[in-house]
């Protein structure tokens, strides 16, 4: 186990000069062959043609190099009408009229709304803390960390003392018919219904980051908590109260089906799934969980691509091209809708970062052959490993090729290609038992368009 930590090291922190792959490792070629590509499969007899792969690949064990022992156990999920659409997309910022539209089909009509600010029981309370942590007798490092000066307990105490005087007595609630004053970038309205239940909404939008978050039953934030996240800290000891999921997924997925429907976002698929509760953190109070049910997150699906409900990170043991194109290509929103579904239908609502469709780019881009795919593969592994001289070749194991769609930035623009691409999970020993179908791990991933076979960063899109 030692020695596996150690060779693990060596991948992540070293780099040199490579030897000279069969076919050259590559990030964002350059040379325009996606384009180049999406013009050609304009043509009707090129557009028309059904692309298909195999349905696994086992090869291996191997050794590709000194430093590396292959071996490929992976099943291949590729459409199954062999058909690969390019969309051209760009972000899209919710208008306040799309954002009052939504409530009103995810809303009954409010009766009142409230903007929930700290008041000066909040601020109080919050001082009494500070004072209480300060006062906190500590040793070692703990108290090195901690020590103030005189003059900056004395600024944050005055700061503290005016943020109380300046802070309602208590919260204004204020009577509305509609949805209508509602203003983005605002913070946090809650909004009470005749029945006397509560909503919080939260609308954002700006050029880094557009969100519509509505929580049912909740006069605070609110969040989805999944079972396996409760597990995970229970065995830490940290535990949190759950409420027991009866509900089965398949009805909670009628329910879910029938919601994209009715709102107009039935090109979202499932990307994962599992047992939650819908959770309220009141001002002041303890986390709370409110009801149990399905937690669903979604994506929306240019092109009816397969997609895998387990999710899937860049692998931090290859290196994706350097410091300088990091800094320059700023990160991709991630357009996702989070679903809360209980018995009594949808409680909770978010929808993150949404884009729109500038046009089809094409029908069907002709993809790299099979062959190619694979030789991009072990050359990535290899190249991105480092060259560190290892005593000993590392074991990799591909356990799963997903043909799906990514997010590609398209060259001197502001916009993106969803594009095709080869998602490899992959693991440096022999543990991938203990991933393959187990959503509740982030499993690492390479990832390759599949048109040119350059590299793709799934964050920054390059």
């Amino acid at each position: 186990m030692k020695r596996v930590f150690l060779i693990l090291l060596c991948l992540l922190v070293l780099s040199a000069c490579q030897p000279t792959p069969e076919v050259e490792f590559v990030v964002n070629k350059g040379d325009d062959l996606v384009e180049t590509k999406l013009a050609a499969t304009s043509d009707e007899a090129t557009g028309e043609a059904r692309q298909t792969f195999p349905d696994r690949w086992d090869e291996g064990p191997v050794a590709v190099n000194e430093r590396l022992t292959l071996t490929v156990r992976a099943e291949v999920i590729q459409k199954p009408d062999g058909r690969y659409p390019v969309y051209r997309t760009r972000q899209h910022g919710l208008t306040e009229g799309e954002v009052v539209s939504l409530l009103k089909q995810l809303l009954p009509p409010p009766v009142s709304e409230t903007v929930p600010v700290d008041t000066k029981a909040d601020w109080t309370k919050a001082y009494q803390e500070w004072l209480d942590d300060l006062a906190e007798p500590r040793d070692g490092a703990d108290r090195d960390e901690t020590i103030m000066s005189p003059e900056e307990i004395d600024r944050i105490s005055k700061e503290y003392q005016r943020l109380i005087a300046e802070a309602p007595d208590e919260l204004e609630t204020t009577p509305v018919s509609d949805y209508s004053g509602l203003k983005l970038n605002e913070g946090a309205r809650v909004y009470a219904f005749a029945d006397g239940s509560r909503a919080t909404v939260v609308a954002m939008a700006d050029s880094s980051y557009t969100s519509l978050s509505v929580f049912k039953g909740c006069s605070g934030d609110g969040y989805i908590y999944y079972q396996y996240t409760h597990q995970r800290e229970r065995e830490l000891g940290e535990v949190k109260p759950f409420l027991t999921v009866k509900m089965d997924r398949a009805r909670a997925e009628e329910a879910l089906q029938r919601e994209l429907d009715r709102l107009g976002f039935s090109d979202f698929t499932v990307s994962r799934a599992a047992p939650a509760n819908l959770c309220a953190m009141g001002r002041g109070e303890e986390t709370r969980p409110l009801s149990a049910g399905w937690g669903f997150q979604l994506r929306r699906n240019f092109g009816g691509y397969p997609l895998s409900e387990v999710s899937f990170m860049d692998s931090r043991a290859l290196l994706y091209g350097d410091e300088a194109t990091l800094a320059y290509n700023r990160p991709i929103p991630d357009e996702m809708l989070e679903i809360f579904i209980d018995e009594g239908g949808l409680q909770s609502f978010r929808y993150l970062n949404p884009k729109e469709v500038v046009s089809l780019e094409s029908e069907n881009v002709e993809l790299l052959p099979f062959e190619q795919v694979k030789l991009r593969i072990k050359n990535a592994l290899v190249a991105g490993m480092g060259a560190s001289k290892l005593d000993q070749a590392v074991p990799c194991t591909v356990y799963r090729l997903l043909l799906t769609s990514c997010t590609v930035r398209v060259k001197d623009s502001d916009d993106w290609y969803e594009m095709p691409c080869w998602v490899v999970f992959f693991t440096w020993n022999d543990g991938q038992a203990a991933l393959i179908d187990n959503p509740q791990i982030m499993q690492e991933a390479l990832i390759l368009n599949a048109v040119d076979g350059s590299i793709v960063h799934t964050e920054y899109g390059y």
